[in-house]
């Protein structure tokens, strides 16, 4: 019987003909599911996922097999439900929450009935619903969350009632030698920039504090509080082997990869069928999930595009950062303009738990009426559908969420979707030519820009906040990964990159003018080219040059299930795959891995092994981060002592701002080194990409009786805070009236920050000081002037720029030895800490600078 004579049989006067795509499909995952196991079906938004879904399910239950429908929320299991309710003689099980009666549990284990429900009623600690033998993963990728969350400790640093958790784990690793980990004193205590690094956890140190840390987490207030104690009953004895991320966000302890392997409702089941509109990569699905190899029965190529309506995408055409009053003003004007389009709601995509805290805390301190989505619970969404002009609040939610009609034609992505986990957020930082990093970027953006046009007849307009939306997308790996539906949108929001603000609202504005017209259809537009010449682009074909993900699954899965021997050869394997694709930091990555299983033997043999593992993998290895880190490690293992550096965090943070703002940043150091002279705003506004100069965080509060500027940056020992008054006035000397304002903001700064050293910087032309305010300023106050100004900007700015020429491309090779140029020339130390430290009533001018520099 074909699919369509399968439709057919059900007499559907609602659904009778399947779509060429459709079709395609279905031929293609009948002729692949006798030799594989696990099968992707992918296929744009709107070409009938779901009727694809219940006739596989329909072929099975015939053939005897017990079906589990998954999907990422119950609004979407219900709809399941309703469509299958189309289908006369299919009958459907919906569970959820506490909904599971017992005549539907028979039919279902009985394959009477294919069950309904989303990924955490059926993938959790406790499953009320016995494993099915075929599973349908609808929206495949947010199986991710509900799977992790049964591996993964995650402990926050902030409000939540895990700080004192956090501070005691940290407090372990920390006696194991604080020069192995720079920021890591900073973050426990709570002084480190929000943008800080996580900290990976060398095995050697954790396997050495393993056994007090299950003391400290069973002892303490938010295990018993918190539901960590589920995932912490397959976490506890496995302890070891996790590999451990401390950040600025939260401690999270887990399994390299998801071992869904170990998980009943997939180990037991005999097929699983993975759609999505953005399957993409299927190494990538199976690094995600932890699952066995995935082929595809469909590709993008084969199927039909749909149109679904008007779609217009615009960008930060600036580098103001996404918080910046620009930024924030834009995007509070679009749900403006959004309430008085029919009183639209607008929709914040954050990728993270920490963004979506600080999103929902501005929206809400505007005055908004804000629901939070959670993972598991899609009741916030039930409530945000219902209240006009309501806000909804996601972290590391793009796919699985349908906003069609009138429900949503605002959605507002505030940073670049790279990293939503401290593990994303490390790859992204370390990992640096980790390429399934860089398809995540482009699957994201498009599953956020088909959130709200699901029908023909939608419109919606998405806006990117976040300064590095501009490269990222430009970026080649990033573009092939894009939807071809979206990539024609993506491409239109590029060419107002490097213009204003005000242009980038003229579109926004022509959108809300003319959004409901039909608009012509333009899925792709392809790159211009000189009349008469044939422009074949550039090949760039992601994971073409070797898949690693079915090694790296095996390493981690056999690695949780203590089998270290032969995990060591899988994380070899991937590792060897890796260099041969030109991935040398993430190569070196799983031999860290290796290393990690062959240590956990812990013969005298297998410690050789394991450093004979890293040695092999920093054997002439480029200088970035990773490897620096990876050479204490070894250091570690050897018994030496861990050679510790200052220069991490600033070569670190150049990475980012390289990737943020690409070409544009030289212009812009030019343009703004002569406003450390001019007037009030400009020298405040000079003093905060000064500090993004020094690798320091620098931003200007706002509120009344604020500071003009502030650093922020980390050191083994204690996090380090700057606050600047910038004056411009006539005087001849240093008034008393100034110190006493700055060691007031001094103060605040201290209350706020107990544990950070807190320093006032007074910015000045002058180079005197009256008596009574030197003496108040001795101990707390740094008197810089504008030369020393001139003369830091110019020491680091030229080896900023040198550094960025030489990184090319942004290659591990090309970045090491951008580093290795540029290192000998920067001060020893912690040189930003020691030059900006009280020196009683001395200035800090030119010649202070330049003898830094000179050492």
């Amino acid at each position: 019987m074909t699919f369509q004579e399968r439709l057919e049989s059900f007499g559907s006067s609602a659904i009778t003909t399947l779509r060429p795509a459709q079709v395609r499909a279905l031929d293609e995952y009948d002729r692949l599911r006798t030799d594989h196991a696990d099968i992707g079906v992918e296929l744009p938004t709107g070409a009938g996922k779901t009727l694809i879904a219940l006739l596989i399910a329909d072929q099975a239950l015939e053939e005897g097999r017990s079906v589990a429908y998954l999907t990422g929320t119950k609004q979407l299991a219900e709809q399941a439900v309703a469509q299958a309710a189309l289908l006369p003689g299919l009958d459907a099980a919906h569970f959820s929450g506490r909904n599971y009666p017992a005549a539907q549990l028979r039919a279902y284990n009985e394959a009477a009935a294919v069950g309904i429900m989303n990924y955490w009623t059926y993938f959790n600690t406790r499953p009320r619903v016995n494993p099915a033998d075929v599973i349908i993963f609808d929206d495949a990728h947010l199986a991710e969350q509900a799977l992790s969350g049964l591996f993964t400790i995650q402990i926050p640093r902030g409000p939540g009632g895990g700080s004192a958790l956090y501070q005691a784990i940290a407090d372990l690793v920390l006696q194991q030698g604080r020069d192995s980990y720079p920021s890591l004193q900073a973050l426990r205590d709570g002084t480190a920039p929000w943008s800080t690094p996580p900290e990976l956890v060398s095995f050697v140190d954790w396997d050495a504090v393993a056994s007090s840390v299950i003391e400290v987490v069973e002892e303490s207030e938010y295990y018993a509080q918190s539901d960590i104690s589920y995932p912490w009953r397959a976490v506890r004895p496995n302890l070891r082997r996790c590999g451990v991320l401390v950040g600025p966000n939260a401690i999270e302890i887990r399994p390299y990869h998801v071992p869904a392997q170990a998980v009943p409702g997939y180990a037991q089941s005999r097929l699983r069928v993975y759609l999505s509109a953005t399957l993409g990569q299927t190494g990538d699905i199976q690094r995600r999930l932890g699952v066995r190899p995935v082929v595809t029965a469909v590709t993008d190529a084969d199927a039909a595009l749909t149109e679904l309506g008007r779609r217009t995408f615009v960008i930060n055409p600036t580098q103001d950062a996404a918080d910046s009053e620009a930024a924030w003003s834009f995007a509070l004007s679009q749900v403006e303009a959004a309430r008085a389009d029919r009183g639209g709601r607008a929709a914040w995509l954050c990728a993270s738990n920490t963004e979506a805290d600080q999103v929902q805390t501005k929206l809400e301190s505007e005055g908004y009426t804000v629901y939070r989505l959670t993972s598991g619970d899609d009741a916030a969404v039930d409530r945000w559908r219902n209240e006009p002009e309501a806000q909804l609040v996601t972290a590391g939610r793009f796919d699985g969420l349908d906003f069609p009609d009138e429900v949503c034609r605002l959605v507002i992505i505030p940073s670049v979707p790279a990293a939503s986990t401290e593990f994303e957020r490390f790859v992204v930082a370390y990992l640096g030519d980790a390429s399934f990093m860089r398809y995540r970027i482009g699957q994201r953006v498009t599953q956020a820009l088909g959130r709200a046009n699901r029908t023909p007849t939608d419109s919606a307009l998405y806006v990117g906040l976040d300064p590095a939306f501009g490269p990222a997308l430009a970026d080649a790996s990033v573009q092939q990964a894009l939807g071809r539906d979206v990539r024609a949108a993506v491409n239109r929001a590029l060419e107002t990159h490097g213009d204003t603000w005000d242009v980038v609202k003229n579109v926004a504005d022509d959108f809300w003018r003319t959004h409901r017209a039909p608009a012509p259809v333009v899925l792709e537009e392809p790159i211009a080219a000189a009349p008469g010449r044939h422009r074949p682009g550039r090949s760039t074909a992601i994971g073409a040059r070797g898949e690693s993900a079915p090694s790296e699954v095996n390493a981690a899965t056999r690695l949780w299930f203590a089998d270290g021997p032969r995990a060591a050869v899988s994380a070899n394997d991937a590792a060897e795959t890796l260099q041969t694709a030109g991935e040398v930091e993430h190569a070196a990555f799983w031999k860290y891995v290796e290393a990690h299983a062959l240590f956990g033997a812990g013969r005298p043999a297998d410690l050789a092994a394991a450093r004979t593992a890293l040695e092999v993998a920093v054997d002439a290895a480029p200088e970035t981060a990773w490897f620096v880190r990876l050479r204490r490690t070894i250091d570690a293992l050897s018994g030496n002592a861990v050679r510790g550096t200052f220069h991490d965090a600033l070569f670190l943070s150049w990475d980012e701002w390289i990737r943020e703002g690409g070409g544009r940043i030289q212009a812009r150091l030019a343009r703004t080194r002569p406003l450390l002279e001019g007037t009030h705003d400009q020298r405040c506004e000079a003093l905060e990409m000064l500090a993004r100069l020094c690798g320091a965080t620098g931003d200007r509060p706002s509120g009344p009786s604020a500071t003009d500027a502030r650093w922020v940056w980390t050191t083994p020992r204690k996090g380090q805070r700057r606050i600047w008054e910038v004056k411009t006035g006539g005087s001849e000397r240093v008034p008393r009236d100034d110190i006493n304002q700055l060691l007031g903001q001094v103060q605040v700064e201290e209350q706020a920050h107990p544990r950070s050293r807190v320093v006032g910087c007074l910015y000045t032309a002058l180079d005197d000081i009256e008596d009574d305010a030197g003496r108040a300023a001795q101990d707390k106050i740094v008197l810089f002037t504008v030369p020393a100004a001139l003369s830091l900007w110019d020491e680091m700015a030229q080896r900023f720029v040198q550094y960025q020429s030489a990184s090319g491309s942004g290659s591990a090779t090309e970045r090491g030895e951008a580093r290795s140029l540029v290192e000998p020339r920067l001060p020893a130390g912690d040189w930003t800490t020691e030059l900006l430290t009280a020196r009683g009533l001395a200035f800090i001018g030119r010649a202070e600078v330049e003898s830094l520099f000179a050492r």
